[in-house]
């Protein structure tokens, strides 16, 4: 399988990387909006569209996909505890969990993914929602999707720089704890 989704999203990982010599990553600054928050969250959130739409068709060719609902019921029917997923931020020791709103009873798309149409479809009125939060969530749900994309590949590299690694059973653990659902 081709590398071109990982490097793209070490790409978007370097812009939001660069984003911290301005901005310290901190929850004060979770709501603090710029152009380059909604450059990279909207570049993420079309990438998720692209990677989850790929997840769904290499682990569950011939099912519908064409929206985020789609994709949230192909991928949880496949992989059980998938909104469970936490990617670990350990410099700032912090674990994040993108699709944990996929879990709930009533499941719903995550804040973030919101957040993206927003800004997406109506930027005058919805601007703020390119924030540093919803962009990390996004990257991270990326970085959660492109670990079970290339879950049975060795492991791509270059490592992310944001986001603890050791691709891919170790990627999301302390201990090796596999990718849930798998």
């Amino acid at each position: 399988m081709s590398l071109n989704r990982w490097y793209y999203f070490l790409s978007l990982e370097q812009d939001f990387l660069r984003t911290i010599d301005y901005v310290e990553f901190d929850n004060q600054n979770a709501n603090t909006f710029s152009n380059e928050y909604g450059k990279i969250l909207l570049l993420t959130g079309s990438e998720v569209d692209v990677v989850a739409k790929l997840v769904c068709g290499k682990f569950a060719s011939g099912q519908k996909a064409e929206n985020i609902e789609d994709y949230r019921k192909v991928i949880t029917s496949t992989f059980k505890d998938f909104h469970t997923i936490s990617l670990d931020i350990s410099r700032y020791n912090l674990s994040i969990q993108p699709w944990m709103s996929w879990g709930s009873v009533t499941p719903t798309s995550p804040n973030w993914w919101g957040a993206y149409n927003n800004v997406k479809h109506n930027r005058e009125s919805k601007f703020s929602e390119a924030n540093q939060a919803h962009t990390v969530h996004a990257l991270c749900g990326l970085f959660g999707l492109l670990l079970y994309l290339f879950k049975d590949e060795k492991h791509p590299q270059p490592y992310p720089k944001f986001f603890d690694h050791g691709f891919p059973e170790y990627i999301v653990t302390r201990g090796g704890r596999k990718l849930p659902g798998t």
